[in-house]
């Protein structure tokens, strides 16, 4: 229980194995693909002295047994969806891939069962370094892949655009004011350029296209962002990612375009954390109803509530870890983000929320055991 929290990698990196079990006690935790082959891509990475490609994938899967969670559906997929009418929340809820095997929708489609079962296996074998054939191609491939990419070229590439569009921008900020400014301009010709960005970024198949420019002929489309907001939100990103390497705001580091990506995600979370001075910089192009946290702060506060932890009795670990209240006291990033986002804890435990299958209206709970036995059924 806790709101719902995405980390990227350089986050994890920073913190020890209770640190991590701390962070799991107060947050709910969204997965991203991207993380996935960020860490299986270290596989691949140059060795050093200090540095064994296995030990560190080992380091990192052993963090993530305890630390995974719902994988949300491919952002492409959402954005694509969403541009067919399909939509996608915004405030804080992970939309899931029901086409994938371990995602089963009950039969009346009020339920959704999310088997975390493949990616625990997953995480269990690269602790033991257990690398499959698959694991090492895609560590590799996605090494080959990083290498062929050239920012420093598509800097230059959208210079023209971006002086056309942001050049009075002096700075990132100013930048990213300026590309809200384009979403939020109703002129029918600039609309129709969001679109085509969108659908060229999107790589959308010819159908998509079609109906996203046949809406916009006929007026149903005033502007992207109402129209399909999550799909807007990921060109809204594209643009103030590729306007700041064009005007030089922004370095040509290949690694930016993989964290630019962990961004595409921030509307499924309530939290977001990184220690990555990038996503610092483009957090205020995210959309959503989201909070960014700073790592290396709530790493401070993990471990003073670690520490604290430790000098409690036993049975006051176990009063302690059903609430945020293990530090007591202003600047607590942990309590301001329950506050935020959650119920006081007094009334949900006093309330006649449902705990249980059984507290469930019977017809819904007879769809949810009938899930978890095609589950099952699926495993054998």
């Amino acid at each position: 229980m806790g709101p719902l929290l995405i980390f990227d990698k350089s986050f994890l990196q920073m913190l020890n194995p209770e640190e991590v079990f701390e962070l799991r006690l107060h947050f709910k935790f969204v997965g991203t693909p991207l993380l996935i082959r960020e860490i299986i891509a270290d596989l691949k990475k140059e060795p050093s002295p200090e540095r064994i490609p296995r030990t560190v994938v080992k380091t990192l899967a052993l963090k993530m047994e305890t630390a995974h969670g719902v994988q949300p559906a491919n952002f492409r997929k959402l954005a694509l969806a969403n541009l067919c009418a399909h939509s996608v929340s915004m405030i804080g809820q992970v939309p899931v891939d029901v086409s994938r095997p371990n995602v089963h929708v009950t039969k009346d489609g009020r339920g959704t069962i999310y088997d975390s079962v493949p990616e625990q296996g997953m995480w269990r074998r690269w602790a033991a370094e257990d690398f499959s054939t698959d694991d090492e191609a895609t560590a590799s491939a996605w090494r080959a892949g990083l290498e062929k990419v050239d920012l420093r070229a598509v800097g230059d590439n959208w210079k023209g655009f971006a002086m056309a569009h942001f050049g009075s921008a002096k700075n990132q900020p100013q930048l990213i004011d300026a590309v809200d400014g384009m979403f939020n301009n109703p002129n029918r010709a600039t609309q129709r350029e969001l679109i085509a960005l969108t659908l060229a970024f999107l790589r959308a198949p010819v159908a998509v296209s079609r109906v996203a420019f046949g809406l916009h002929s006929i007026g149903e489309i005033s502007t992207l962002k109402e129209y399909a907001p999550f799909a807007a939100s990921v060109t809204k990103l594209y643009l103030a990612f590729i306007g700041g390497l064009a005007r030089g705001f922004i370095g040509p580091r290949p690694s930016h375009f993989i964290d630019l990506q962990y961004l595409f995600y921030a509307p499924f979370c309530m939290v977001f954390v990184s220690a990555d001075k990038f996503h610092r910089t483009m957090w205020t192009a995210t959309s959503g109803t989201n909070s960014f946290v700073w790592g290396p702060d709530l790493k401070t506060e993990l471990a003073t509530r670690v520490a604290l932890r430790k000098k409690m009795k036993l049975e006051e670990q176990t009063v302690k870890a059903k609430g945020t209240h293990a530090m007591e006291g202003a600047g607590s990033i942990i309590d301001e983000q329950w506050k935020k986002y959650m119920r006081p804890r007094e009334r949900m435990e006093s309330g006649s929320n449902a705990k249980t299958l059984d507290d469930l209206d019977p017809e819904i709970s007879a769809d949810f055991e009938e899930a978890f036995k095609i589950l099952d059924e699926s495993k054998r």
